[in-house]
Formats: C-alpha cells, structure tokens, sequence
C-alpha cells in the first residue's frame, strides 16, 4: 500500500517537527514542510500531496485561505489546525468550506483519525465527481448518436440498426470516436441544407 503524502504548514518550527515526526512513524510520507501560507501553497501545487495540514494563523496568506484555494481547486484533502482562540473565527466562516478542522492542543490520536477521515472522504468525493462528468460525456454522446443516427435513416433510408451500425463502422475505421462520427455527419446534413436554401433564394 502506497504511503499518503502529506504537506505541513505550520509557522512553529517546533510544533511542525513534531507533527512530521508524528505522521512519519504512523505510516505518512511528510513530502514538504512549510512555515507560510504562500510558500505551502506553491509547495502543494508543485508537489501535489494527498494531504494539507495547514495552521489557520500562517503568515503571508492564512492558513484558512490556503484551505479554500486547496478545496476549490481539489488539490488534496485538508485539514486545518486553529489554536483555541481562533475557534469562534473559524466558525463564522462555516458555511464555506468541507474540510475538517482540529482545535489545539490535540492528541496524535485525534490527528490521525481525523487525518484519515478527510482522506477517505476527500478520495471518495473526487470519484464521485469524475464519475458524474464521465455520465454527462456519456449522456452527450448519446444524444449526438441518436440525432446522427435519425438524419442518416432519413437522408438515406436506414433502419435505426443499419444507421447504427453504418456510424459504428466509421468509427473503427477511422479509429474515431462514436461522437466525432456523429458530429461529423450532423455537420454535413446541415452544410448540405444550408446550400439547399441557398439555391431557393
């Protein structure tokens, strides 16, 4: 099983040491570390972890707007550390963001289960989402076919199969997909009418 690669940013040196020496000896691979907002940010899109564990209070650009950019980019699951005080900040932005959030001081405990969790969910949303536009591609090619297929049995006098099986045949042939014969052939109907109208004008 590949190790989940993770990137700190954490403006306490200390407390970030001890964080990557926590999420090393629990099976994580700490691949960058960083004590800014900017830096952690450039670090995630260069590197591309599975996993951001930002300080809310970084420097340079907070720790929860590094969250934003991270999730609305889908970049990798976050979590985001607030010291106590900075609770209730956090809280007013609620309705913004999906990402966990573990108020200082935390046991390893915590981190871990919580580290794990945004992973699965993080992991689980990204399919859901590549699934839902490999439906959409899917649901728009068949609506292409289905619109190519009527013109050819019209035009030419096929039966749905025949029409089918004639754009089928295309596509193995010029090893093209089902969609770009459709398109191709939608297109040629509708130059040919067009000069059809021209010539009655």
């Amino acid at each position: 099983m590949e190790r989940i690669r993770v990137v700190i940013a954490e403006q306490d040196d200390t407390f970030r040491k001890n964080l990557k020496e926590m999420l090393t000896q629990s099976g994580y691979l700490v691949v960058g570390d960083s004590g800014d907002g900017m830096s952690a940010l450039k670090m995630v899109r260069a590197i591309q972890p599975e996993l951001v564990l930002a300080e809310a209070g970084l420097p340079g650009m907070t720790g929860l707007e590094l969250a934003h950019i991270i999730e609305e980019g889908r970049l990798a699951a976050v979590v985001l550390m607030v010291d106590y005080a900075e609770k209730e900040l956090v809280r007013n932005h609620h309705d913004r963001w999906t990402f966990p959030v573990l108020v200082k001081p935390f046991e390893e405990f915590q981190l871990l289960s919580v580290l794990e969790y945004s992973h699965m969910a993080y992991t689980k949303m990204v399919n859901l989402e590549h699934e839902v536009l490999r439906l959409r591609g899917d649901l728009e090619t068949r609506k292409v076919v289905e619109k190519a297929k009527g013109i050819l049995m019209r035009v030419h006098g096929l039966s749905e199969g025949a029409a089918f099986k004639k754009m089928q045949q295309q596509s193995m042939k010029k090893r093209t997909p089902m969609k770009k014969v459709a398109e191709a052939v939608i297109m040629a109907y509708e130059i040919s009418e067009e000069n059809i109208k021209k010539k009655k004008r």
